[in-house]
């Protein structure tokens, strides 16, 4: 039996593998940037002092004890290890439908979910407008 199925049972009656959820799919995303890290044969020290974070914090990212690292963390690190950052954002949790409220946690955390919910093209236009917007403020 895979990693997809997991073994039910009705009282004593015979073991039926059911379908996992879609979320025990998923890597933990910590898990997968300590072994990116190592392929690279990178020290968290190193990493750390690449991305300008603390390798206490990027440890905690490694051990799961933060599953939800900040985008921007996880954007700098796939950039280093050369990984998909969309497949990171959405293991650990950054895509899809917000948990609870639909307006759970502040607006840059909204306006994040929101964009990566765009296709590429819709990016690029956001990312179009963000830009001329700037740079209307700084005349």
């Amino acid at each position: 039996m895979g990693n997809s199925e997991k073994t039910g049972s009705i009282q004593g009656k015979t073991a039926v593998p059911q379908r996992a959820t879609r979320r025990d799919n998923v890597p933990p995303v910590g898990r997968v940037l300590r072994r990116a890290r190592e392929h690279h044969g990178l020290a968290l020290r190193e990493v750390g002092r690449r991305i300008g974070r603390s390798s206490a914090y990027l440890s905690q990212i490694e051990h799961g004890v933060i599953r939800q690292p900040d985008p921007v963390v996880l954007l700098e690190l796939a950039e280093l290890y050369n990984l998909d950052f969309m497949t990171l954002a959405e293991w650990a949790g950054w895509t899809g439908a917000p948990e609870g409220s639909p307006n759970r946690g502040n607006s840059a955390t909204l306006l994040f979910r929101r964009v990566l919910e765009l296709d590429d093209k819709q990016r690029a236009e956001i990312l179009s407008y963000i830009e001329k917007v700037l740079r209307e403020r700084r005349t």
